[in-house]
């Protein structure tokens, strides 16, 4: 049977057509697919700033439980645990062992992390009382066991007051995790604020140093940051994006609660900051 010219070239525009949106579709889904997955971590990063201060009030300010109790919100995005096991918490028994080896991990550490002693999986910070307030704090009004605890419902003054007012911020450096989706949405997130610098060049042939156009982008963004911290944690997820291609996104929240236990110093100062 012989095939018609017409027919022949409908069948190649066809398959043109094919190739420019199927690539498209894969795309859209998996994209759609990672942002619910980031969505669903920033939810349960809220939830761990809450679930820290409540920890955290009462337990004297302990940033050691008040991490825990963070960990344990987080878990149901953490994905594979450091063993290499997976990391479903659909039943109570399973969240137990994921929480259990990654509370491990975090004992050796004392934190998780995706740099061993730079940039932690998980962050909790004390932003109220402030770093630079504590021995202040403590040698004004704490009566109690040689100025290293102060009274919760001491109200002599607005600076105790206020003081006992803790606020917590978490940072859940989450980890993207489907393929494609992740690099490229990564790329953007990094490279966002410097995207005037591509003004009048084509950005998906955009090429800096050889790389393609989110590596220009992934290195661009190492540059982020407006304290000393926040520019070394994105020059760290920068070199961790295009070195080990783990595409980490920074999620934050901040929660306050009134202390409901008598704050001690040794307790909340290692995670007390100035910001």
């Amino acid at each position: 049977m012989k095939v018609s010219p017409t027919s022949s070239r409908e069948s190649g525009q066809a398959a043109v057509e094919a190739a420019l949106i199927i690539p498209m579709m894969v795309f859209m889904v998996l994209g759609i697919i990672q942002l619910g997955m980031m969505y669903q971590a920033r939810l349960m990063t809220e939830y761990a700033a809450y679930r820290s201060a409540r920890a955290g009030i009462v337990n004297h300010g302990s940033c050691v439980n008040m991490h825990y109790a963070a960990l344990f919100a987080v878990l149901p995005t953490l994905g594979p645990t450091p063993l290499g096991n997976p990391g479903r918490v659909d039943t109570l028994d399973r969240a137990i062992q994921v929480y259990a080896e990654y509370a491990e991990e975090g004992m050796n550490s004392p934190r998780l992390f995706h740099i061993p002693g730079q940039l932690e999986k998980l962050r909790v910070e004390v932003l109220n009382p402030k770093r630079s307030q504590i021995s202040g704090l403590f040698s004004t009004y704490g009566d109690a066991m040689k100025a290293q605890e102060i009274d919760y419902d001491d109200v002599r003054d607005d600076t105790i007051v206020a003081a006992n007012l803790l606020t917590v911020r978490i940072t859940y450096f989450y980890e993207m995790r489907i393929p494609f989706a992740n690099w490229l949405i990564h790329g953007w997130f990094m490279g966002f604020d410097s995207l005037d610098k591509l003004r009048g060049l084509q950005f998906e042939n955009q090429r800096l140093g050889g790389g393609a156009s989110h590596q220009a982008l992934e290195a661009l963004g190492a540059n982020k940051g407006k304290t000393s911290r926040q520019k070394n944690d994105y020059r760290l997820i920068s070199g961790l994006a295009l070195d080990q291609r783990k595409y980490i996104i920074p999620l934050s929240a901040n929660y306050s609660m009134r202390m409901q236990s008598n704050m001690m110093q040794k307790h909340v100062s290692p995670c007390a900051v100035d910001e």
